[in-house]
């Protein structure tokens, strides 16, 4: 499943998922400052377990300054962007239990 992202944040994401607890994300983007924030996340939190990603603080994204260097429409894309991850990984573990207890 790909996500589009509005304002200047033109990028798309998806989760690929395994049984086995993996999770991996793809992304892709026209501009490259979107491809760089897109790939600093799927680094961070790539084949994460769905509570670890559901639970992931992601300090590090105000740490190093970056919502403080973005403009103000490319810093509620990258928020926007880790709601949609969390979001992914929450709908995993949802599935997942749902099959578990059948």
């Amino acid at each position: 499943m790909l996500k589009n992202f509005p304002c200047s944040i033109a990028g798309m994401i998806s989760m690929n998922t395994s049984l086995i607890w993996e999770r991996n994300y793809k992304a892709e983007s026209d501009a490259v400052i979107v491809k760089g924030l897109i790939s600093m996340l799927i680094r961070v939190l790539s084949g994460q377990t769905p509570d670890d990603i559901i639970q992931a603080k992601l300090n590090f994204i105000r740490e190093i300054g970056m919502t403080t260097h973005l403009a103000q429409t490319r810093s509620n894309g990258l928020l926007a962007m880790v709601k949609q991850m969390k979001n992914f990984a929450l709908v995993f573990k949802l599935k997942t239990t749902a099959v578990t207890n059948q």
